[in-house]
């Protein structure tokens, strides 16, 4: 177990994925320190030699034996829970939510439905993803992880494993002892190998494997392997060896391929039991022949028909692929094929930036059958025979999947109108998928290459496509909208082509209204900058910096900078939106970052601070009354500028309602990089500690009816947001203290408490006692307003 502990604490940090329960669970355990944890890394142990193993739960000869009870009834376990109840919710957790319990939890340091967890996909692909060479040889997260894995599988748990990640550089024999030792293992990811290897090494090929293997595949029901068609994925891999040195070069290259074998004719028709096969990884299209679409899609495709087994149920594409179209009409031959999930997450998060390009992409399609002479490895000699129209397929591929947002959406409707024996998925939650709202509309002018320049977002195929990611998929976006927090938007977008400012919220507007028809509730964030700002500094820790504009004309005009107005073009907008998200970075305000620097703000950080908490008083001023629909709003700010929201009229009346209710949550810092706000990965490193005292709230209200907030109607200049709050304008002045809402309570002066006078023993007047009791309080309430 302690060779086990050893494998956690190496774990790379991209590899640990928020499931449902491990959000919840990690915000409220502390990552542990496992600094000190001892590692056995004897020889690795076999069925032959493992030592015999004492049951966790049955004590030896010796121990303190408890009272005979009855087997049948389940035993009180975490949280006073059942066993069998207990077992159920830990379904949820994963191998570190396990981990982690097993180490606060005393009563749970011996439980079989731990180890269980633990065991049961103890490697996974981002475990052993992206690891180059020498790291394999020479560091923990490698070969020596691999090791201490195998040196802790016993009789007592080598039936709890049932997944397995193979790493690339991996030897036959790894896989035969998996073979003889994990008896219940049907489950293999062999994602991260690749078709090309390089020596040193063992450069087995995949027909040497099945033949060494045989009875590791035949029993396997699921099996993860890497896009057999992807051969820049492939030959990628050289960069994971040594990139410098010339002895890893294309000409010292050997695949895995050379004997005449590859992953769908050996490692697929091995499969005789498989149920479920994923595909990791499709292949980029910017400019194809017809020689290479057959390649890329093609040869996918047919080798999935062919050559596998009966007995399939299960298709897992983790990309949205080019070549889903072509795939649905042909995989009616497997009858028992009834799902086909695809990655729209995946491609949602990798696409979140393209809106700036559309619709200049230029996908290029060219006749002939021109290739480079690498790549002949992965010619099966079936392009002549092939008697698809590649150049329409091609141009269907890159148009479906290439472009936006909103074709990709055509794309998948069609599919899904298209497919009947099978049922389409998405392989994971769209639950809290940050899109950008310029994804569902056009805002480019047309141009001399695109000049019918169409605008899908209210068509029948989009709304289709909706209502279909929302139903199926649970699709509840998270908008951001910190390209629009410019007083000079759309300015501020380096694009000549955009479309004039009230052209695009127009657009925005009637986008969102079709959403909340379709029962999609309109999520706003302010904060999630990776398509704005740079990933550091001002211009990602703050939201009210001066803006540049020009005044006068002809030989007048000038460039001036002036204090922000909070003209974030919410004015139309804000009465749709159910949810909005307001978060700063944790190195706010950003000017000295994460450097050894005094706790203490310096004036010039001050001076931002207080910019900040201007620019806050005048964002509610504009818009808080506006938020008629609103149902959550959540905050991670420092506390000086919550405080400062208190003093808000604007807020303090959005709030008065005695529907809404308040959460409170602890800011915990952890070694990962995890979601201080569901959904919003929030860009910080944990290693320093803030310089400012961070606070995380949750206003909610569970009703759904629109808020009555007496607001007074709009002026014309305050629809155009025209409107500027000078110092000293009535709408940003100090609500009184007597008037805060009931959310602020620590910003009211406390209250001295009264003491009766008493006579001492020694007849000294009981005032010197009250004197102290009130100063005892006040000094308790400079201490809680400080900390």
């Amino acid at each position: 177990m302690d060779a086990f502990l050893r494998i956690l604490q190496s774990q790379p940090t991209h590899s640990r994925i928020y499931s449902r329960a491990s959000e919840m669970l990690r915000s409220s355990i502390d990552t542990m320190d496992m600094s000190d944890v001892s590692v056995d890394s004897s020889t690795p142990t076999t069925m032959e030699n493992t030592p015999v193993t004492r049951d966790m739960d049955t004590p030896e000869v010796g121990d303190v034996k408890e009272p005979p009870q009855d087997e049948e009834s389940p035993q009180p376990t975490f949280l006073g829970m059942p066993v069998d109840i207990f077992r159920c919710v830990a379904d949820y957790l994963d191998r570190s939510d396990a981990f982690t319990l097993k180490l606060v939890c005393r009563g749970l340091s011996q439980s079989k439905v731990m180890d269980e967890l633990m065991y049961r996909e103890p490697v996974q692909f981002d475990d052993i993803r992206e690891i180059r060479l020498n790291d394999w040889y020479h560091k923990p997260m490698g070969r020596e992880r691999w090791e201490l894995f195998r040196s802790s599988i016993h009789d007592g748990n080598r039936n709890y494993v049932q997944k397995l990640a193979m790493s690339h550089w991996c030897m036959v024999e790894d896989f035969q002892w998996a073979e003889l030792n994990l008896p219940k293992l049907i489950s293999l990811d062999i994602a991260a190998i690749k078709d090309f290897v390089w020596t040193p090494g063992e450069t087995w090929t995949w027909k040497e494997l099945v033949e060494k293997c045989p009875n590791l595949f035949s029993r396997l029901h699921e099996l993860e392997v890497c896009n057999w068609a992807d051969y820049t994925a492939h030959s990628r891999i050289e960069y994971n060896y040594s990139y410098n040195d010339y002895t890893y070069k294309v000409k010292f290259r050997m695949s895995r391929r050379r004997d005449g074998g590859s992953i769908p004719k050996t490692i697929l028709k091995a499969c005789s039991q498989l149920k479920t096969l994923g595909i990791r990884g499709c292949s980029r299209h910017i400019a194809w022949n017809e020689w290479e679409v057959h390649q890329r899609v093609c040869c996918l495709v047919d080798a999935v028909v062919v050559n596998s087994p009966p007995t399939l149920q299960t298709l897992r594409l983790h990309e949205m692929a080019p070549f889903l179209p072509l795939l649905l009409k042909e995989v009616s031959s497997l009858e028992k094929l009834s799902i086909i999930t695809v990655g729209l997450c995946s491609w949602m998060q990798e696409h979140r930036d393209n809106f700036r390009s559309y619709p200049f992409l230029m996908h290029r399609m060219i006749p002939g059958s021109q290739h480079r002479d690498d790549e002949d490895v992965f010619d099966d000699g079936t392009f002549e025979a092939c008697s698809r129209n590649h150049m329409q397929l091609g141009q269907e591929a890159v148009e479906g999947v290439g472009y936006s947002l909103s074709n990709m959406l055509r794309h998948i409707a069609a599919a899904v109108l298209q497919q009947s024996t099978a049922m389409i998925k998405s392989n994971d939650s769209l639950k809290n998928v940050i899109l950008h709202p310029f994804h569902f509309v056009n805002v480019h002018l047309p141009s001399r290459h695109n000049t019918d320049n169409h605008d899908f977002s209210q068509s029948e195929e989009m709304q289709y496509a909706l209502k279909w990611m929302a139903t199926t998929c649970s699709w509840r976006p998270v908008f951001t909208w910190d390209t629009m927090m410019c007083d000079v938007f759309p300015a501020n977008i380096d694009s000549p082509t955009l479309r004039p400012k009230a052209d695009i919220m127009s657009q925005i507007k009637r986008t969102f209204i079709g959403l909340r028809a379709l029962d999609i509730p309109i999520r706003l964030t302010i904060g999630d900058r990776i398509m704005t700002c740079s990933n550091s500094g001002l211009d990602r820790s703050l939201y009210f910096g001066d803006f540049k504009h020009f005044v006068g004309e002809g030989p007048d005009r000038r460039q001036v900078l002036e204090p922000t107005e909070a003209r974030f073009n919410l004015t139309g907008i804000a009465h749709l939106v159910d949810e909005l998200i307001i978060q700063y970075t944790m190195d706010m305000p950003g000017v000295t970052r994460w450097g050894k620097s005094a706790r203490k703000l310096t004036p010039g950080e001050k001076a931002l601070m207080a910019r900040e908490m201007r620019g806050w008083r005048k964002f509610w001023a504009r818009y808080a009354l506006q938020f008629i629909n609103l149902k959550k709003l959540t905050c991670l700010v420092p506390l000086d500028i919550f405080l400062g929201w208190g003093r808000s009229k604007q807020l303090a009346g959005l709030l008065t309602d005695e529907s809404w209710q308040l959460l409170e949550q602890e800011v915990r810092r952890t070694k990962l990089d995890g979601c201080l706000i569901d959904g919003l990965l929030v860009r910080t490193s944990s290693k320093k500690h803030p310089r400012l005292k961070f606070v995380k709230r949750v206003f909610f209200r569970k009703d759904l009816k629109t808020l009555d907030l007496d607001a007074p109607a709009l002026t014309e200049a305050e629809k155009k947001e025209e409107n500027s709050f000078p110092q000293g304008h009535p709408a940003i002045a100090d609500l009184p203290f007597e008037q805060l809402n009931r959310f602020w309570p620590a910003a009211r002066k406390v209250e001295k408490r009264k003491v009766v006078p008493v006579e001492t023993a020694e007849g000294v007047k009981g005032e010197a006692l009250e004197a102290e009791a009130l100063n005892d309080v006040e000094q308790r309430a400079k201490k809680q307003k400080v900390g």
